[in-house]
């Protein structure tokens, strides 16, 4: 593993949703619907699934985006002091949070004052090393909440949203530590990043600047007005699609591939539903703007996960900021340990911020031998057949004698882009949207469970990919 390059090493990033559990309207409807049979018509399937399910995503997404709205425009329309900024800033998120999660809100409000406090005392003693001992500390409490002090029911549903804390804690810690920050933000500035509304349920993490920039000279366009109506009605074509239109195409009695097909995207459709709802909602609040590409921000990019060229895209890709904040907190600054280590902190510190779940250990697991293998397997055969099939578009100066448009490198492209959706399929199969289990998170029987009746497949492809490898 030592000679594994630096590129594939700072993809590294977990395929779990960071997101999905705070809220899924309309995830369970369609087990709930009886009536609902194989041969159901379309004007049926829109009145008892998709007309309900859209209905009651947007009682929820609407007070969501007009909380961002009132935030963005009591601040960001006339001039009005920093401090009331940041001060109405963490106030809406509060309010946010309440609608959400009730009374286990308490738990992230408490988690950011206890993190301000422990950054505070670590400023004061130390000058250094103030990133990995928040981080450490931010850990312990999850873990602690986790398995003393709150419901794993309830738990479950407010895991995204102390995650975000985490990143966003942790990311503060750190550019302290790197200069970034030239001293710790005030209590208002800390929670009105921490808590703000824009981003305090569904995400993403966006830097503590980007925060800061929203009040600075903030732009009103048609396209920002655009780019969030159209973010908003891509969110809502997924929440279908994993609530009803793929349950419709392929009903319980088709093949078992195609089950496994079907309970995959299910998941990675929700997944997608709550990456553009997070994007419409820090969009609404001011984030994005950039004065080379304004309203840039992007969360999610299913185009290339649902047709991969390699799994390694897909990691990326799955979710931007985190893979973000996992290559610049966690891999970067574990790097002068050696690669091995620097990858194995970056998928420890990924499953402990989402949680003890043996379904995520199995799946960050298995994904890091997928995309070790296949790093290697391209990059062999790239240079035996001197092709751009590496799990990278090359470089329109590379070196290989066969470039991407030849026929040949299509197909091989296209080839090794149906194993990597082979595998998403056969990885996303225990995340089952209409499963029991998903209200408290899943645990090892089950996720043994649904690869079994697969005969652990990918595994063993996997292996026999290797062994091809070794032989070449």
């Amino acid at each position: 593993m030592n000679d594994f390059d630096y590129d594939l090493f700072e993809d590294m990033e977990d395929m779990s949703p960071m997101y999905d559990d705070a809220y899924m309207p309309g995830a369970n409807l369609w087990n709930e619907e009886e009536d609902v049979d194989e041969g159901m018509k379309i004007t049926e399937l829109l009145e008892l699934c998709i007309e309900p399910t859209v209905r009651d995503g947007f009682s929820h997404v609407g007070k969501l985006l007009l909380w961002c709205f009132l935030f963005r425009a009591s601040t960001q329309i006339v001039t009005i002091p920093t401090l009331v900024c940041h001060i109405l800033s963490s106030g809406t998120g509060l309010l946010l949070l309440h609608h959400f999660f009730r009374s286990t809100m308490y738990y992230i409000v408490g988690f950011t004052v206890g993190a301000y406090l422990c950054l505070f005392l670590v400023s004061r003693l130390l000058k250094k090393h103030r990133g990995p001992i928040v981080g450490m500390a931010s850990v312990a409490f999850l873990i602690v909440c986790e398995l003393c002090f709150v419901n794993r029911t309830e738990w479950h549903k407010i895991r995204g949203a102390q995650m975000l804390v985490a990143m966003k804690v942790i990311s503060v810690a750190f550019d302290t530590d790197f200069g970034a920050l030239q001293c710790l933000p005030s209590p208002a500035e800390f929670t009105g990043y921490v808590l703000c509304v824009g981003t305090c349920v569904f995400g993403p993490w966006v830097p503590y600047r980007d925060y800061i920039s929203i009040f600075n000279k903030p732009l009103w366009n048609t396209r920002w007005l655009w780019r969030i109506c159209t973010t908003v009605l891509l969110a809502f074509i997924f929440l279908t699609v994993s609530t009803c239109w793929i349950h419709w195409l392929i009903p319980d009695g088709a093949w078992r591939w195609w089950i496994a097909y079907r309970d995959a995207l299910s998941f990675r459709s929700s997944h997608y539903f709550i990456c553009f709802l997070s994007e419409a909602s820090a969009i609404m609040s001011g984030f994005g703007h950039h004065e080379d590409e304004p309203w840039s921000l992007s969360v999610a990019r299913p185009q290339f996960i649902e047709i991969p060229r390699s799994l390694v895209q897909v990691v990326v890709y799955w979710n931007v900021p985190m893979h973000n904040w996992l290559k610049n907190y966690v891999f970067r600054t574990t790097k002068p340990l050696g690669s091995f280590a620097a990858i194995l902190s970056t998928y420890a510190v990924s499953s402990l911020l989402h949680g003890l779940n043996f379904q995520l250990v199995a799946v960050l697991l298995s994904l890091g031998a997928y995309t070790y293998v296949e790093y290697v397997l391209r990059q062999k055969l790239a240079t035996v057949f001197g092709a751009c099939i590496q799990v990278r578009p090359c470089r329109r100066d590379c070196s290989h004698r066969n470039k991407e448009k030849r026929l040949t490198v299509v197909l091989g492209n296209m080839g090794l882009g149906l194993v990597a959706m082979f595998h998403l399929s056969y990885l996303g199969v225990m995340f089952d949207m209409s499963s029991k289990l998903q209200e408290e998170g899943y645990n090892y029987a089950h996720t043994l469970a649904k690869w079994s009746v697969l005969g652990y497949a990918s595994h063993w492809i996997a292996l026999g990919t290797y062994i091809f490898y070794l032989l070449v």
